[in-house]
């Protein structure tokens, strides 16, 4: 009992710093949350103790007892890393950054540092610093540990970079590491990361057998609950795209099997259930990921479904909770530009500040769906040449999303390419006839009106 407590008292000492450094932004969000959230259940992060939970505390009673063990301070960040995953609270990163850091001075430019430099990778892209994610994993390669797990992460900074050829290159390096065990977590990383860029690369169904591999590997080796459920999120979120809710329900669903508390995944069947027109369900689980982690892309869905269901007082709350998480601090601001910028846009609000919030993001991140955003925010301030050149760089990879499609559809008409638009807006339905709760059915109107457009102009000339 008595060493309990000098775990609690531990857990006190190393987060103090944290409380006192974010106490006021915690507090203004738990206000803004009981104001504009009202969730169905009460969020059970602050009531649930979970495992990460024991073990930074495990750590931290051992960094104050072998505070030279430069391995622990390494574990001690890789436990606040899994920490930051499972709440979406940046300030575990931050805490990250600060024993990981400990741990390099400690051991020096030794291979022994591989590990925490690859974890400093994680942090930084966490943080969307892809290129110093590039940097620290290279590092960490360089120093010949023989770990090939830092590819992944240069992989990952490269798609975000939009720089996929220099990705797909970074993941056959770990495909070829040697390590062959279908079963293994280089395994896993593979499959998981070549899934995604197949899909980018116009080959869903490829992307999502990788999927399914990659998530039998995750559960084969008992990965953390919070991982495997991520790897169902992407496969949902994959199969949703794709037009197949059923797989994506399916994906989801597991998802919330691995985790009860996976805000992505109870997010991800909300987008479902708006898409079978049950929108009462989608507000309710909407609901329960904001009491889990309040997210503005989650309030954004939010606000569309009572706008739906004609509930625009309930909506307005949603666009408030929005703004106020956006622009929280500093790291808010840099990890919800496209979130804010996309909102924005489709409500035609703050037009100008969408087009600052989306070259804003531009600086940090040129992936595909960064230049949708940016095509979509010119189309929706009446800049539609400009608009079609960025969607040309959304388009460039073939991928097989009914969103984009629309947006492209939308964007040609304007620049008077209608056949060319018409083509784009069939492709969206016919890939996801229910893509997105307002735009299925515009897509589906421009079409009709421009077909009896045309019909009226046969009948005129005959």
């Amino acid at each position: 009992m008595g060493e309990g407590r000098a775990d609690r008292a531990g857990a006190r000492e190393q987060n103090v710093r944290v409380f006192a450094k974010a106490g006021t932004e915690l507090a203004l969000l738990l206000v803004a949350l009981a104001c504009l959230v009202s969730a169905a259940a009460p969020s059970r992060l602050a009531a649930q103790q979970t495992s990460t939970d024991r073990l930074i505390r495990s750590l931290q009673s051992r960094v104050r007892v072998y505070s030279q063990d430069y391995g622990l301070y390494d574990q001690l960040g890789a436990a606040y890393i899994q920490k930051g995953r499972e709440t979406g609270d940046a300030t575990y990163y931050e805490l990250a950054k600060e024993s990981l850091g400990k741990s390099l001075d400690l051991v020096n430019n030794d291979p022994a540092a591989a590990s925490a430099k690859t974890h400093m990778a994680v942090v930084a892209m966490s943080e969307h610093r892809f290129e110093d994610a590039v940097k620290w994993s290279e590092d960490a390669l360089a120093l010949g540990s023989g770990d090939p797990s830092p590819w992944a992460i240069v992989g990952d900074a490269y798609t975000d970079l939009g720089r996929y050829d220099e990705a797909q290159s970074a993941y056959a390096r770990l495909r070829d590491s040697g390590q062959a065990d279908p079963a293994s977590a280089i395994s896993y990383e593979r499959d998981s990361r070549q899934a995604y860029l197949r899909f980018l690369s116009g080959d869903p169904q490829s992307a999502i057998a990788l999927m399914r591999e990659a998530i039998e590997t995750a559960v084969a080796l008992h990965m953390p609950a919070e991982n495997i459920a991520w790897s169902d999120y992407q496969l949902g979120d994959i199969c949703f795209k794709s037009g197949d809710l059923t797989g994506a329900e399916r994906a989801y669903r597991a998802g919330l099997t691995a985790d009860s508390n996976s805000y992505r995944n109870l997010a991800g069947m909300a987008e479902v259930r708006a898409a079978q027109h049950r929108y009462q369900e989608a507000i309710d689980l909407d609901r329960r990921a904001i009491a889990v982690i309040p997210y503005p892309m989650f309030a954004a869905s939010l606000y569309d479904l009572y706008l739906k269901v004609g509930r625009p007082a309930d909506a307005q709350k949603q666009r408030e909770l929005i703004e106020f998480i956006g622009n929280l601090n500093p790291i808010n601001q840099r990890l919800f530009y496209r979130d804010l910028a996309l909102f924005y846009a489709d409500h035609g609000m703050k037009l100008k500040e969408s087009v600052q919030l989306a070259q804003e993001e531009l600086q940090v991140r040129q992936d595909i769906y960064t230049w949708d955003i940016m095509a979509w925010v010119l189309y929706q301030n009446g800049r539609f040449q400009d608009a079609g050149a960025a969607m040309a760089k959304a388009l460039r990879m073939n991928t097989k999303d009914a969103l984009l499609y629309y947006h492209a559809g939308m964007i040609y008409r304007q620049l008077g390419e209608a056949a060319k638009a018409d083509d784009y807006l069939r492709q969206a339905l016919a890939t996801n006839p229910q893509f997105h709760i307002f735009y299925a059915d515009d897509a589906a109107k421009v079409l009709n009106n421009g077909r009896q457009i045309a019909e009226r102009g046969q009948d005129g000339r005959q």
